[in-house]
């Protein structure tokens, strides 16, 4: 992490830190949101549609199996004197059995979907980890280190200023700006992670 800081205003500090609170907080929730329209879109396409196709192919045989024995007895009835129209019953058998193909191709599409779907899934996942993370740890660390500084760059304010007791607040000069960036670089420093040590040279022994 850079050591340099240039503090101006600490109120700028403050707005940045309340502007950072919230952007963790709308992207946590707009993830959020997402995870859950995924996990209903599965919950969707592995439970409820292969359950409801399969109830309609249940259902779409029985009506194919009902227009058939309707024809069949129709076909029955067919004497020299007498002859049923079998047009009506045949036409409904002929939808009764394009309802049931109809229903097994959905589910043969559904099955289909249910691999590609979870694939989808996981590569969305892969693409958003790093912002998951930005949300969940590194917003929340970057909030922290502000206050840190804000309240080392406060409590520097706070202090009496040197040779200039008995004089009103108003009457001496302000704190300046590089005193400001003094405390915090130095809180910033504090905050740095340390340095992996690079790896050493193989002695000549060692060497091949």
């Amino acid at each position: 992490m850079s050591s340099q800081a240039e503090v101006r205003s600490i109120e700028a500090l403050r707005d940045f830190r309340a502007d950072l609170a919230v952007y963790g907080e709308d992207v946590s929730a707009a993830l959020g949101a997402v995870d859950a329209e995924i996990r209903r879109t599965v919950q969707w396409l592995h439970q409820d549609r292969p359950f409801y196709w399969q109830e309609q192919i249940k259902r779409r045989r029985e009506r194919v199996a009902s227009a058939k024995a309707d024809l069949f007895r129709l076909k029955l009835q067919k004497t020299p004197e007498h002859h049923p129209s079998l047009a009506e019953p045949k036409e409904r058998l002929r939808l009764a059995e394009a309802a049931l193909l109809d229903a097994e191709r959905r589910l043969i599409a559904v099955r289909k979907w249910q691999p590609a779907l979870q694939q989808a899934v996981l590569e969305y996942h892969g693409s958003v980890q790093r912002l998951k993370d930005l949300s969940a740890a590194d917003v929340p660390r970057a909030i922290a280190l502000l206050s840190r500084v804000v309240e080392a760059l406060e409590a520097y304010l706070a202090e009496p200023t040197p040779g200039l007791a008995g004089l009103p607040p108003d009457a001496g000069p302000s704190r300046s700006t590089s005193g400001l960036e003094a405390v915090a670089r130095e809180v910033l420093e504090r905050e740095a992670p340390e340095p992996e040590p690079s790896p050493s040279p193989p002695s000549s022994e060692e060497a091949p």
